[in-house]
């Protein structure tokens, strides 16, 4: 599909055999194709599109390749577009619906219709992790210093460096953030909007210049604890079933990662 016209082009064939999601953005330069982001549903063996889905055609902000997720549905019959963290299009193949949310930057609202996100369980929402961890926080303050008085959260920027989170048992994501300043593993419960668990990773993230290509965030074969791998290495674990966390804390490339088998088995 792609061509000298296309900006972006990231593909996601995890879905049934021979069929591929596809969201490709064009500058409108080649014939016949206008210019702006499309969510596609591609037939692989025959080279035919089969369902398309604008999403939009110019933001106010740049779209680049890493902003861009592409979800099936547990039953493959559903894919969805997540452009800065949020879910802007999905398609219904067997039902032959669509929906999109118009989208201009980061903070344009997203789709929130239950029955539509109720298919994509390894989907979370960018904004409500981070409003969840402003809360956190803002509790562990007042913990701290009851005299305290944190911004409210409708005053509080959502912009963060970026996040990298991957989908575990239940209702639990491992969730690690680079926020320009840190980087933490969080453990994020959908249901509750609420962070169970966190471990520090590193401080001075202007030094370190950890870019989301370095980071893998996983879960241990039997979903009781979660890990970061940074540059490749362990960094640092949440057990889950222990209530525990574990790093190495990260100072340079050179820092040796987690090393304890213990808190490693079951991430072979």
């Amino acid at each position: 599909m792609e061509s000298d016209a296309v900006i972006i082009s990231v593909e996601d064939s995890s879905g049934p055999e021979g069929y591929s999601a596809v969201f490709e953005a064009t500058d409108g330069s080649e014939e016949g194709t206008p210019a702006g982001g499309y969510l596609y549903i591609y037939d692989v063996n025959t080279g035919t599109i089969l369902r398309h889905l604008e999403i939009y055609n110019s933001p106010a902000r740049e779209v680049k390749e890493k902003d861009i997720q592409i979800f099936w549905s547990r039953d493959g019959t559903k894919c969805a577009v997540a452009i800065w963290g949020r879910m802007r299009g999905a398609i219904d193949l067997v039902n032959n619906r669509q929906v999109a949310a118009p989208i201009m930057n980061p903070e344009s609202p997203a789709i929130a219709d239950p029955e539509w996100l109720g298919s994509f369980e390894k989907y979370m929402d960018r904004e409500q992790f981070i409003r969840a961890r402003q809360r956190f926080w803002k509790q562990k303050i007042k913990e701290y210093d009851p005299d305290a008085s944190p911004h409210p959260e409708d005053e509080t920027p959502i912009e963060t460096n970026f996040i990298i989170f991957d989908k575990g048992p239940d209702d639990l994501f491992a969730v690690f953030e680079d926020d320009g300043d840190t980087g933490y593993l969080y453990v994020f419960v959908v249901a509750d909007q609420q962070i169970r668990q966190r471990v520090q990773i590193y401080d001075k993230a202007e030094i370190l210049n950890v870019g989301p290509e370095d980071v893998r965030v996983m879960w241990s074969e039997d979903g009781t604890k979660c890990g970061v791998l940074i540059w490749n290495k362990m960094r640092g674990i949440i057990n889950c079933a222990e209530n525990q966390e574990g790093r190495v804390k990260l100072e340079s490339r050179e820092t040796p990662g987690v090393g304890d088998a213990e808190w490693l088995r079951g991430f072979e």
